[in-house]
């Protein structure tokens, strides 16, 4: 090389790869990452198995221990990427850039590196990805000289869609080499251990394969606009995907002989207004639509009943039961499960005997001072976020108590021991907290209402080194946020 460089005493000995990267740098990506992270909002995922095709130009500033140039360091070269789960791809991306010598001689060559990494891109709209990866970068020098060194490589940049499949990719990538081709020489009067090199990325790219959106029962609606995934095919259906009911009837027009029925009247299978004990009252009009053949009915269509509570005055031991209240079969007012709230009162109307119950007959969730319950009980299938059916059984409970207070609002959130890795803990503590808010949510308690959060092994309740500390560690809980 026609460098002035001298050598050095090689000081390698005990330096760690990373001496002389920025630690606030480190610490400021990872604070946007995780930012990304929380805040974004549910979008269309990059399913597994597709497979991202790009090809982009660059631009590369050097770092000045490289004696390279970056006045005119421009390239281009291609990517591709196979997502191995949601959102996570594999790359392998190839590029050329042109360059020269910094002497005075110019010498020009080029600088071709070779990278490998994952990087995650993350859902913030339908259209937009942030992404952010980490991998490694082998990189080779030619024509001012012939040397190659390894790097540690850094990402973060965005996609933003123009189609369902092809977008304008965007990205920096800050490359550290440890042991740079020129270690153990002199630049400028200063001894060179290390490289940091900046490449800055602009270009297009094109899903192939599954791609980020399906649309499973081939109405032609996309599964993400799609409110009814799962229509039968050849029928009629609206721009959400669902099967048209124009009067609104419960019955879909294709099987509809009586398409302009009022709104909120009874209809029969193949809607039409019916009058099922043919009393002369329709249905919708009709508050006792199964009356004997040959009774006196009121314009209801009821026979008698002074207190309005279901029960014929002839039959009724209770004859002054308020209105609206729940009775038994002599027209008194009832309670179903025994827990002392009577049934027009109570919310759950099932809870088991013994159950400790709230005003509304509901199972007490939290006591007065408490915001914070362990679901005894909730376990899950070794490794994996699948409930066993003592699991099902607890959160049923739980579920019916939500269902009665709809005021509340909680978080779910899961906890690990510290067995295994940070990474692992926090990936299965977050998909063990949303397999229970999922299933609190097939019981009928809104998603609205529930927030699923895994902390992996940082809140832990006890120490982690004997087996009863790491099970109790292992637990999902309940925090009330109203």
């Amino acid at each position: 090389m026609d460098h002035q460089i001298e050598n050095v005493r090689d000081d390698r000995k005990g330096r760690l790869p990373w001496r002389g990267l920025g630690m606030r740098t480190a610490r400021n990506v990872l604070t946007l990452a995780t930012f990304f992270a929380v805040a974004s909002a549910p979008a269309s995922a990059q399913e597994a198995g597709t497979v991202e095709l790009g090809g982009f130009f660059q631009g590369t500033k050097f770092d000045q221990a490289t004696t390279l140039s970056d006045a005119n360091a421009l390239g281009g070269g291609g990517l591709i990427g196979v997502f191995l789960v949601r959102n996570l791809a594999l790359e392998a991306a190839a590029a050329r850039t042109w360059t020269e010598d910094a002497s005075p001689s110019g010498v020009d060559g080029t600088h071709t590196p070779l990278r490998a990494r994952l990087v995650y891109a993350i859902p913030l709209s339908g259209w937009l990805y942030p992404l952010i990866g980490v991998g490694g970068v082998f990189g080779q020098y030619d024509g001012f000289f012939e040397e190659d060194d390894w790097a540690a490589s850094g990402l973060v940049g965005f996609k933003a869609y123009f189609t369902d499949r092809l977008a304008l990719r965007s990205d920096v990538s800050a490359d550290y080499a440890w042991a740079p081709f020129n270690d153990g020489a002199t630049v400028g009067g200063s001894a060179v251990d290390s490289h940091l090199n900046w490449t800055l990325t602009a270009g297009f790219s094109i899903d192939v394969g599954t791609g980020r959106a399906r649309d499973t029962d081939g109405d032609g609606v996309r599964d993400r606009m799609d409110a009814c995934a799962n229509t039968p095919l050849g029928v009629r259906i609206d721009s959400t995907g669902c099967r048209l009911d124009g009067d609104r009837d419960g019955v879909f027009d294709e099987n509809d002989s009586c398409l302009t029925s009022p709104p909120g009247v009874r209809v029969d299978s193949e809607g039409c207004r019916v009058d099922t004990d043919g009393d002369g009252v329709y249905d919708e009009d009709d508050r006792c639509s199964a009356t004997p053949t040959g009774v006196r009915v009121d314009d209801r269509g009821c026979r008698v009943d002074t207190d309005r509570d279901g029960v014929f005055d002839e039959d009724d031991r209770c004859t002054a039961t308020p209105i609206g209240v729940r009775i038994d079969n002599s027209g008194c007012r009832v309670d179903t499960d025994a827990d002392g709230v009577f049934d027009e009162e109570d919310r759950c109307t099932a809870t088991p005997a013994g159950t400790r119950v709230d005003a509304v007959g509901c199972p007490v969730l939290f006591e007065p001072e408490t915001t914070v319950l362990v679901l005894e009980g909730v376990n899950f299938e070794t490794g994996s976020a699948v409930l066993t059916p003592g699991a099902r059984n607890v959160l049923d409970r739980v579920a019916q108590s939500l269902i009665g207070n709809p005021d509340i609002r909680v978080e779910v959130s899961g906890h690990t021991d510290s067995t295994g890795s940070r990474a692992l803990n926090m990936r299965l503590s977050q998909q063990r907290a949303e397999a229970v808010a999922a299933y609190l949510a097939l019981r009928g308690v809104a998603s609205s209402r529930m927030a699923a959060r895994g902390y992996g092994p940082d809140r832990s309740l006890t120490g982690n080194d004997t087996a009863s500390g790491r099970a109790m560690n292992r637990r999902v809980e309940l925090t009330r946020i109203d």
